[in-house]
């Protein structure tokens, strides 16, 4: 199997950031449970951000050829701060062992 590539018998492993794990393992789990929800809210933002950024590059003037354009980049830029965010938060989860309510805003 090549990297990136999946057969539906596999799940892609998860990615766990080990430094996240050792700065809240030993925190108490009220306190980690809020993280977590800071967490979840930042990367409901950073997921906004993307698909607005999304919608103005669907929409808005292509690249010239040199390069994708400033719409495009600003795009690529948001889905990686949103995927790198999902880490974050995953890792979380993965040490609250469950998943917090969080109030729609």
């Amino acid at each position: 199997m090549t990297a990136g590539k999946n057969s539906d018998a596999q799940l892609e492993p998860s990615f766990i950031l080990r430094p996240i794990v050792g700065l809240v393992e030993c925190l108490p789990k009220v306190d980690l449970e809020q993280i977590t929800i800071e967490a979840i809210k930042t990367h409901r933002r950073l997921r906004d951000i993307a698909e607005e950024r999304y919608e103005a590059w669907r929409t808005g003037s292509s690249s010239n050829g040199e390069t994708a354009g400033p719409a495009r980049i600003a795009y690529v830029t948001a889905m990686i701060d949103v995927h790198a965010q999902q880490t974050v938060l995953s890792t979380l989860l993965e040490v609250l062992g469950h998943i917090p309510l969080v109030p729609k805003t």
